[in-house]
């Protein structure tokens, strides 16, 4: 049986986090790392929900992976909207811990395969 663990993804989140907070920006490094999980976590759950459904034809499987990709994409963008705006988070360091959060998280699917 294959695990859904992210440990590339955790490893370098772990990383940037702390090399950010040494520079003073561990909020908004913490925040970004927060929301690439998020994603991660929510793609992991409709992933499951899609497997527990294996009588469902490829109609239905066919939307729930557009509600899957939908859900997470609105998602992901209202939580880094709430940061940039309602919370004042820097930019750059939110946008790097996203996009190498969704790196290791594409990494950890390849090493699974």
């Amino acid at each position: 049986m294959k695990s859904t663990s992210s440990l590339i993804q955790s490893i370098l989140l772990f990383i940037t986090v702390s090399i950010f907070a040494i520079y003073g920006y561990g909020f908004a490094a913490l925040y970004g790392a927060l929301v690439s999980l998020s994603n991660t976590w929510m793609f992991d759950w409709y992933f499951r929900k899609q497997k527990a459904a294996v009588d469902a034809d490829a109609q239905t499987s066919f939307k729930m992976a557009i509600k899957s990709s939908v859900l997470r994409v609105f998602s992901l963008m209202a939580l880094v909207l709430l940061g940039l705006g309602i919370l004042g988070i820097e930019a750059q360091p939110l946008v790097v811990c996203l996009v190498l959060g969704q790196v290791g998280f594409i990494l950890d699917r390849l090493r699974q395969k």
